[in-house]
């Protein structure tokens, strides 16, 4: 997978379609219990990683209609604010752990049709907008990244990453 980085929208979509594209032919490939048993040292299993990425787009989502990060996450704003990422995780990890397999799957898909059909209108220069053009509200340094960067952390590097963590938990036994 390569390590390029998305610059413009036109780049952007590309990676995402092909990150996203290779995530789900990885979890396509999968049994119902690789899905849901095999578990990191951690104790998540490839389905909690599955409903890990949808938070985060539900973040980005949340962004990009202006409202404040910490609700698409669904964890409290004093925890995002605190920007311990561990803790962010793991209250996502804790709320979502007990979902069934098929809901999870299913607002993965639905999420990210979303979020796509939010980043559709956007133009190079939107995106070239700083974090508080779309949050003016949430504290901060300065003017914060670029959305772009936002996107792109929280869909195709992430993505990418989060691939990479479960090929090795497969690897690790021997599925």
């Amino acid at each position: 997978m390569s390590d390029e980085i998305a610059a413009n929208k036109t780049q952007l979509l590309a990676h995402i379609e092909r990150d996203w594209t290779a995530i789900n032919a990885l979890f396509d490939s999968l049994t119902e219990a690789q899905l849901t048993d095999i578990r990191n040292p951690d104790g998540w299993a490839i389905k909690d990683h599955i409903a890990h990425l949808t938070a985060w787009e539900q973040s980005v989502i949340a962004f990009l209609t202006g409202k404040p990060r910490h609700t698409g996450l669904d964890v409290p704003e004093a925890v995002y604010s605190n920007d311990h990422i561990d803790k962010i995780n793991a209250v996502i990890f804790n709320k979502r752990k007990d979902l069934p397999l098929d809901e999870v799957r299913q607002t993965f898909q639905s999420i990210h049709q979303h979020l796509m059909g939010l980043i559709a209108p956007l133009t190079d220069d939107d995106l070239k907008k700083p974090y508080t053009h779309y949050l003016p509200d949430e504290s901060g340094e300065g003017q914060g990244p670029p959305a772009i960067n936002l996107i792109r952390g929280n869909t195709t590097e992430h993505y990418r990453e989060h691939q990479e963590w479960i090929e090795d938990m497969l690897k690790t036994t021997g599925a």
